[in-house]
């Protein structure tokens, strides 16, 4: 894993370097989608929903040939120190399994992935590449190791079944969270 941490208060920067416009080929809108922005809230947390003074922004972008992800986490106001952030595979208002480390300053992750940048205290933005060596299966929800589990994350992006989250001391549980991807709708094809 190849990263960067820088501390900049704003996520401006980071979201313009990796851009944040979506590509999008076919008519429903999902196989194709490279980009995938959210806002973190306390409100989007699960089981609790969290009233935090914190407040971030994430912005994942798949290369084109589908072996890496670059990514730009910001966050603010925490009240007190970050501990980790992970992207998650779960649906909004579900809990996941961690599946890929963003940033790290307690313990250490699984030693069958790459050691993640640390996580800037009081604030900032961190910036990485994820590919396959950084996937850590989650066997009971399906997500294989290596290479496969990274082609499963992605699909998994494009359909709304993952979450960035960030945590802390006082909520080591998470205390910011945002969904990735937009869930496909289950309306029916309009043939007529």
């Amino acid at each position: 894993m190849r990263h960067r941490v820088t501390i900049i208060p704003i996520a401006v920067a980071a979201l313009a370097a990796l851009g944040a416009s979506t590509a999008i080929a076919d008519g429903k809108g999902h196989d194709n989608v490279r980009t995938f922005p959210t806002t973190l809230s306390g409100y989007n947390e699960t089981p609790s929903t969290i009233n935090s003074t914190g407040s971030g922004e994430f912005v994942a972008k798949v290369n084109n040939d589908e072996s890496s992800v670059s990514y730009a986490l910001t966050y603010r106001d925490l009240g007190t120190p970050v501990i980790q952030a992970h992207i998650h595979f779960g649906r909004p208002s579900l809990n996941g399994g961690v599946v890929l480390f963003l940033c790290n300053t307690s313990g250490s992750p699984p030693a069958t992935v790459p050691t993640p940048p640390p996580c800037p205290q009081g604030g900032g933005t961190v910036t990485g590449t994820l590919t396959a060596a950084d996937v850590i299966a989650v066997a009971g929800q399906g997500i294989d190791p290596g290479a496969a589990g990274f082609a499963e994350m992605i699909k998994a992006l494009r359909n709304g079944a993952a979450y960035a989250n960030v945590h802390t001391q006082l909520r080591p549980g998470g205390e910011i969270r945002g969904p990735l991807g937009k869930a496909p709708d289950n309306d029916e094809d309009d043939d007529d």
